[in-house]
């Protein structure tokens, strides 16, 4: 049912955070690898890391905050980091020039919500974020925060998050930028907001009924 509420060219990108909310993370995400899903997302280095040690393949990225003292653990089990914003790209940026290692990762846009991300309007700041050296950014996303309600205001406001998003795109497209990977919808923002058109959907709860 998930699969069939998709665009075309938009995969899954199971979250399995939360002991894969509390089904078991090592049985959900080896029955995912095993149909051939290559892709995940968890909320902390800790539980990228416990994949990683069950033998899960494919990009796991970290959604949430990583303190950059953890690089080498990232780099070591290749797990993708979200950047919070720019100044934690650029202390990452330091620390991982300083170790000599590159490691990839996501740009959260903040279009709303306000709890992580680079400010949808600091363009200068986001699209600098992609000349990093040793940063490969692989993906770029958002969060919509009410995408759960029915709500005609809040229903706005997820277009309104939405909008803001294609305009990020829009212009990390005109400055010359090949876009990377994208994603905006959870479990609710997939089933309520079926025609946005992105790469992966991170789709969480809405995988155990």
């Amino acid at each position: 049912v998930l699969t069939d509420s998709m665009p075309a060219g938009c995969n899954l990108m199971p979250v399995i955070k939360a002991n894969a909310y509390g089904h078991g993370d090592f049985e959900i995400s080896a029955a995912l690898n095993q149909m051939g899903i290559n892709n995940f997302a968890v909320a902390t280095a800790d539980e990228a890391i416990r994949l990683r040690k069950f033998g899960i393949t494919g990009e796991i990225l970290v959604l949430g905050y990583t303190h950059p003292s953890r690089i080498k653990e990232l780099h070591k089990y290749h797990i993708t980091q979200t950047l919070a914003d720019f100044n934690h790209a650029k202390i990452f940026e330091e620390s991982l020039k300083n170790s000599k290692i590159s490691l990839k990762a996501h740009i959260k846009i903040d279009t709303g919500m306000h709890r992580l991300g680079f400010s949808c309007e600091s363009s200068r700041e986001y699209i600098q974020a992609f000349s990093l050296k040793n940063i490969k950014i692989t993906g770029i996303f958002t969060h919509l925060s009410v995408s759960d309600s029915i709500n005609s205001d809040d229903i706005a406001f997820t277009k309104l998050q939405i909008s803001r998003f294609q305009k990020v795109l829009d212009t990390v497209k005109n400055a010359g930028i090949k876009l990377p990977d994208t994603h905006i919808q959870s479990s609710y923002g997939l089933l309520n907001h079926t025609y946005i058109k992105c790469n992966y959907a991170r789709v969480g709860i809405a995988l155990y009924g």
